[in-house]
């Protein structure tokens, strides 16, 4: 076990910033027809059962209940047609957009329209790399309560009880309800992401077992 030095996941935070203006946001919302009134929630990565997307639309539909002026993104592939049958069977046709497939150069640019960033992953083990995006966007952020979460979100994430939809609506409820809140959390994950998981806090680690290793 000595011999091992945890290289942590790390993001860009030049490239994942929030750089982009109002105006910018604006001409994205028009883009895919997004009212421009419309609070937005957004989610970047697979489309997968494990990624808990059933739960995040059936939270969404709870949500939608409680405000009208709120809309979904889901950004990433797979199972597109069958997750938007999901939405549309929930009366959120008009609620949610799936933009599909996205590059990583154009996703810092898509993040930036959302106000509130969700990752309603199950799994207990695997990474959850998209929790950096959003933490380096200045995202707040909604997770499921898991080890993986809290490794990554620190005390600034805001968690829902795993594997459930009620609890995970009332959590972005409760953000989307308080702008200053989300702003203080958007800006503490933001600054954990520059400390603790920017490209260059990784390279000084690599570079220092490099250094130890040859006795420098």
């Amino acid at each position: 076990q000595e011999k091992v030095t945890h290289v942590p996941d790390c993001v860009n935070t030049d490239t994942f910033a929030p750089i982009f203006s109002d105006e910018n946001r604006l001409q994205l919302k028009q883009a895919w027809n997004i009212p421009p009134d419309r609070q937005v929630i957004v989610y970047l990565g697979l489309l997968a059962e494990y990624q808990g997307i059933n739960h995040l639309l059936h939270a969404m539909r709870r949500v939608c209940d409680q405000r009208e002026d709120v809309h979904l993104v889901v950004a990433g592939y797979p199972n597109i047609e069958y997750y938007r049958q999901v939405a549309t069977e929930l009366g959120l046709a008009d609620r949610v957009t799936f933009t599909g497939r996205v590059r990583y150069e154009d996703a810092p640019r898509l993040l930036s329209i959302g106000d509130v960033a969700v990752s309603p992953k199950l799994s207990k083990t695997e990474g959850a790399g998209k929790l950096l995006n959003y933490m380096s966007m200045g995202l707040p952020t909604v997770a499921f309560d898991t080890q993986v979460s809290h490794e990554y979100l620190g005390p600034h994430g805001v968690y829902a009880a795993t594997g459930d939809s009620e609890d995970l609506a009332r959590c972005l409820y409760a953000l989307l309800e308080n702008r200053e809140r989300r702003l203080a959390l958007g800006s503490a994950l933001r600054a954990r992401a520059q400390e603790l998981y920017s490209w260059e806090s990784s390279a000084r680690i690599i570079l220092d077992i490099y250094a130890a290793m040859i006795g420098r």
